[in-house]
C-alpha cells in the first residue's frame, strides 16, 4: 500500500468519525459539518490523485461522509429536524457559491497575484455547479427515504450494515446522475469514468464500515445520556 492509499484510508476514517461525532453533539454541530463538507467537496474535486493504480478524485469521501452523518443523525433525531438541517446546508452552500462568484468578479489590482488561483478553484462552469447541487440534493433525499425504510426492516439494528447498503445504492445514482448532467459531451469514455468513480466510492463505503459499526454500538449510550437533545 502506497502513501496515497494510507492517507486516503485515514481521510475516510476521520471524515466518518467526525460526522458521527458532530451528529451526536447536536443539530447545530451537524449543520456546520454538513455545510463544510458541501463546500470543500466542490473544491477538492478538482485534485486528481493515483489510488490503487487508478487516476481518480479523492473528493468522493466527502459525499460518503456527508450521507453517513445524516444517516447517523436519523438514528437520533426526528424527521423534521433532519429536513431542516439538510435545507440549511443547501442554502449555506448556495450562498457560498454566490459569494465566491462575486469575489471573482472584483477587478484585481495590478499588484495582485492571487486572482489566477481563485479562478482555478472557483470558476467551474455553471453546468458543473448546477449538476453538483442537483445531484447532491437528490441523493440526500433518496438516501433518507432508503435509510428510513431499512430502519424499519432491521428494527433500528445493524447501523453499520444499513448505512453501507443505503450509501452504496445511492452512490450509483450519484455517480451516474452527475456524470450525465455535468460531464456528458465533455469527457470521452464516460462509462469508464462512471465505473472508476463507483469503484472508489464502494471502496470508501467498505473502509468506513468498521467505524460506522462502532458508531451504531455507541448509539445506545448516546441516547441514554440524552446527547440527542442538544440544540
Amino acid at each position: 500500500m502506497d502513501v496515497n492509499e494510507i492517507i486516503f484510508c485515514i481521510q475516510i476514517s476521520l471524515c466518518v468519525f467526525f460526522g458521527m461525532f458532530f451528529a451526536s453533539r447536536g443539530r447545530s454541530w451537524l449543520l456546520g459539518w454538513l455545510s463544510l463538507l458541501s463546500i470543500v467537496m466542490n473544491i477538492f474535486v478538482l485534485k486528481q490523485v493515483h489510488l490503487w493504480g487508478l487516476e481518480v478524485t479523492s473528493a468522493d469521501v466527502y459525499m460518503v461522509g456527508m450521507l453517513t452523518s445524516l444517516n447517523y443523525a436519523r438514528e437520533l433525531y426526528d424527521r423534521e429536524s433532519i429536513n431542516e438541517i439538510m435545507l440549511g446546508s443547501w442554502v449555506i452552500t448556495m450562498a457560498f457559491l454566490l459569494m465566491t462568484q462575486l469575489h471573482l468578479a472584483l477587478i484585481p489590482s495590478k499588484y495582485d497575484t492571487s486572482q489566477e488561483h481563485f479562478l482555478a478553484l472557483f470558476s467551474p462552469t455553471l453546468r458543473l455547479i448546477l449538476a453538483s447541487l442537483v445531484t447532491m440534493m437528490t441523493v440526500q433525499v433518496l438516501d433518507g427515504k432508503l435509510f428510513s425504510w431499512l430502519q424499519k426492516i432491521c428494527n433500528y439494528r445493524y447501523f453499520g450494515i444499513r448505512n453501507a447498503m443505503s450509501i452504496a445504492i445511492t452512490q450509483i445514482l450519484d455517480t451516474v446522475m452527475f456524470s450525465y448532467l455535468g460531464l456528458y459531451g465533455i469527457v470521452a469514455h464516460l462509462n469508464e469514468v462512471i465505473l472508476l468513480a463507483l469503484l472508489i466510492k464502494l471502496s470508501v463505503v467498505a473502509i468506513s464500515l468498521p467505524i460506522t459499526a462502532f458508531g451504531g454500538y455507541r448509539k445506545k449510550a448516546l441516547l441514554n445520556n440524552h446527547f440527542a437533545k442538544f440544540p
